[in-house]
């Protein structure tokens, strides 16, 4: 063969390989293309609607009440690369009249109000935005996010209309047997009244059920609120268990401590945590006892500000902040399912940590039913008789949720 036709030979192969890698970036960009327009519009869309009556008559003020609703309307993009993304709204209002309850803090805030607090302001926003990228079976999320951990120390007050949110970067990691890590860097606190707070919060969980019929957690959160005398850290353990003693009967039980401490700009931070708790299951009638002591001097108390306060110390939430002495609440739990419905009391007397003053008694009712996965209603009462502490207050909620 000719140098001529060699070389005319050698054009023709590097004229078709650029051709075919030409052809198959195209291709590839255009089945990634594909891809991606499929994960962007192939997701799913969510709304979930709450309407709630609640009625407060409490010793000292005007009663109050309010019928609300709330609705979030989410869309979730499908996966791509393991990459997905979210972004939700959420609006409150309510149905009511506004001047019939008294919201304390927010753009709703109507503090002049003689009547009772009813932590439902209205509040319209952007609730969640974020991307979150799975591999294997971890998660990273990054953004606007609800972040429900340990509701006792992180949590997203869900019971209230307006729910806190974080701005966050968050990881659960599952790579390893036994042992699962959740780590989280808080930058933005948007609470239940719609305000935002600066902080520098660090939490870290590490859970293992390594023993049968054992789950150990041990975490640590850190908390930098930007005010000196509000930053703490706390460093803690768990262990919950459960065994059966027979088909109908079963034990079960919680064991936990925690030490809260100085942090970042803090100074005279020191009180301890308890919590004790045994439970007996019986045909399907569900028992259980227990302490939970939140450590007070007098000076500082065992302070938890991003939980969800609501779930412990009574539903009344006379002790959303810790008194000064401390918080002692022994408690008793009875509840069962009939028929689909939740049917739940728990009966707590409460005491100060230091100096056993007597803080009063508290009796938590609940019914509430699933009727489907879309739809569910239920009641709740609250009646804390008080002591040495707040004042004698009665509380009722009445409440629908519709959710698709």
């Amino acid at each position: 063969m000719s140098s001529q036709s060699k070389t005319v030979s050698t054009a023709i192969k590097q004229i078709l390989l650029a051709s075919t890698v030409s052809t198959a970036m195209v291709a590839s960009q255009s089945v990634m293309a594909d891809s991606f327009t499929e994960a962007l519009t192939g997701g799913k869309a969510s709304v979930n609607l709450n309407v709630r009556y609640e009625s407060v008559d409490q010793d000292g003020v005007d009663d109050a009440s309010a019928l609300t609703e709330r609705i979030r309307v989410g869309y979730e993009t499908g996966s791509y690369e393991g990459f997905k993304a979210f972004v939700e709204f959420s609006g409150s209002e309510s149905l009511g009249k506004r001047e019939d309850y008294r919201v304390p803090a927010g753009s709703d805030a109507n503090a002049g109000s003689s009547k009772a607090v009813i932590a439902d302001p209205v509040v319209n926003r952007l609730n969640q935005a974020n991307i979150a990228y799975a591999f294997g079976k971890s998660v990273a999320k990054v953004g606007k996010q609800r972040i429900v951990w340990d509701n006792r120390y992180l949590g997203n007050v869900g019971w209230r209309q307006t729910e806190q949110v974080y701005t966050a970067a968050a990881l659960h990691f599952n790579e390893i047997e036994n042992l699962k890590a959740s780590l989280a860097y808080i930058s933005e606190v948007d609470n239940i009244f719609g305000v935002k707070t600066p902080v520098h919060a660090h939490a870290i969980k590490l859970d293992t059920d390594i023993i049968d019929g054992v789950n150990l957690t041990g975490y640590g959160y850190f908390i930098d609120t930007r005010k000196s005398a509000s930053d703490s850290q706390t460093i803690g353990v768990r262990a919950t268990g459960k065994a059966a003693i027979s088909d109908s009967m079963g034990f079960n039980y919680l064991l936990e401590t925690a030490k809260q401490s100085d942090y970042a700009d803090s100074d005279g931070v020191d009180a301890d945590y308890t919590h004790i708790k045994a439970g007996m299951s019986v045909s399907g009638i569900n028992f259980a006892i227990a302490q939970e002591t939140l450590g007070g001097d007098g000076t500082y108390s065992f302070q938890t500000p991003l939980a969800t306060k609501h779930a412990y110390n009574g539903w009344a939430d006379k002790f959303l902040s810790t008194p000064a002495a401390g918080l002692v609440d022994t408690y008793a739990q009875i509840g069962t399912k009939l028929d689909g419905y939740k049917l739940a009391a728990t009966f707590h007397q409460f005491e100060a940590d230091k100096g056993g003053a007597k803080y009063g008694d508290e009796l938590d009712i609940v019914l509430a039913k699933k009727f489907t996965k879309n739809y569910s209603a239920g009641v709740k009462l609250a009646n804390y008789k008080a002591d040495e502490h707040a004042t004698d207050t009665n509380k009722v909620w009445l409440w629908g949720t519709v959710k698709f």
